[in-house]
């Protein structure tokens, strides 16, 4: 008997379900095909360029903000109205990743915020994340999303969105080994928050030691 190949067989049930969608279903289809074949490439590219760039350095320590929301405390600068914050699912230009959901109050910021311990033996510190907001929102004109982060106190990194397309960052850090941190993520909707559908997808401090 052949090995099973749960691959194989999942293709083949995509495959039978093609089979029965109209031919316009079969044109969308093979576009969003083409985007995922796409999203996929610059991915592993981006992963690639940070492989080369860690040349003798080895990952000692991982901080992941989802799995660690639980200990967060949250916050909004001036009134909470219709702020939005938990940890799920979301998807941004129709690729879904795991994601800290931040929607900005009425007024203000929505703060996120981290006590953590950097370990003594770290040699670099890096912050990786997207920024993105969720597919459907209708923002347009002057309405803009701010996305900010905050490292004990100091603004480390910040920009402004409008369009529902991640964009992955990875941000150095100093080495801040063996110091206790606080790390805030902020949002803002800059006086109008309608649609800012703010996610910040797979949030890692991660830190490396020189070999």
């Amino acid at each position: 008997m052949a090995d099973f190949d749960p691959r194989q067989e999942t293709l083949d049930a995509v495959i039978r379900r093609i089979g029965d969608l109209s031919e316009q279903s079969l044109i969308q289809l093979s576009q969003y095909i083409s985007y995922l074949k796409w999203q996929e490439e610059l991915w592993h590219s981006l992963f690639e360029d940070e492989e080369d760039d860690l040349n003798g350095q080895r990952l000692v320590w991982q901080y992941d903000f989802l799995e660690n929301f639980a200990k967060a405390r949250q916050a909004a600068t001036r009134q909470p109205a219709l702020m939005e914050v938990k940890v799920g699912p979301a998807s941004c230009g129709m690729v879904q990743q795991n994601a800290l959901w931040q929607h900005p109050p009425v007024n203000g910021s929505a703060v996120v915020e981290y006590q953590l311990h950097v370990p003594a033996d770290v040699d670099r510190l890096r912050l990786q994340f997207a920024a993105g907001i969720r597919d459907g929102a209708l923002m347009q004109g002057d309405n803009m999303c701010a996305f900010r982060i905050f490292v004990n106190g100091v603004r480390l990194w910040s920009t402004t969105k409008q369009t529902t397309q991640w964009e992955r960052h990875m941000v150095e850090l100093p080495s801040l080994a063996g110091q206790d941190v606080v790390l805030q993520w902020m949002t803002d909707g800059l006086g109008d928050a309608r649609w800012n559908w703010a996610v910040w997808a797979e949030p890692q401090l991660l830190g490396y030691r020189t070999e």
